[in-house]
């Protein structure tokens, strides 16, 4: 194995966990700064039209969305990172190949800063999903823009299809020459 791979790969890894760590304190930062901007009865669930259907207090909203904005995404990864970490046998395409005793560690390291990344693009659409309901709870009455929340789905989509191609690129059929 290359030893400047391990290096590469290495960089990339502690990149990652900068980045998780970096949009999980923002995104802390962000719905403790803007929570006290709502009112007390919060529109959360709304119909296609945009208007309320259902309502919390913003107590109870700044649990709800620091639970799914910060508290699920490193419940997630860390679950990720444990798995992978130490994983002997997995699904993997070719996985003779990548699961050999010489390329395990990069096969693990990689599954983890994968699953990393999607820790960020989780919390990211999160954050995103809280600044639709602020921008909502700013109207009188209340109401979701569905343009933006179907823009924010494509482009959490797309992140989402990035995410799985680069998965699959990473496992495709192993070099000839190895």
């Amino acid at each position: 194995m290359n030893p400047t791979a391990n290096i590469r790969l290495d960089d990339t890894h502690k990149f990652s966990w900068a980045v998780f760590i970096c949009l999980l304190l923002l995104a802390a930062w962000f719905v403790n700064r803007t929570v006290g901007d709502l009112p007390l009865k919060v529109a959360v669930h709304f119909d296609d039209a945009g208007l309320p259907t259902s309502y919390m207090t913003a107590g109870r909203y700044r649990l709800f969305i620091v639970l799914f904005a910060v508290v699920l995404p490193i419940a997630l990864v860390a679950t990720m990172t444990s798995a992978y970490s130490r994983a002997k046998d997995m699904k993997l395409p070719n996985r003779d190949y990548w699961l050999a005793p010489q390329r395990i560690a990069h096969t693990r390291s990689f599954l983890v800063a994968h699953g990393i990344w999607f820790g960020s693009l989780l919390v990211a659409f999160m954050c995103f999903m809280h600044w639709l309901v602020l921008d909502a709870n700013r109207r009188v009455p209340p109401q979701l823009s569905n343009q933006a929340v179907f823009i924010g789905l494509l482009v959490m989509l797309g992140c989402m299809i990035a995410w799985i191609g680069t998965l699959m690129v990473a496992f495709r059929r192993p070099p000839r020459d190895t």
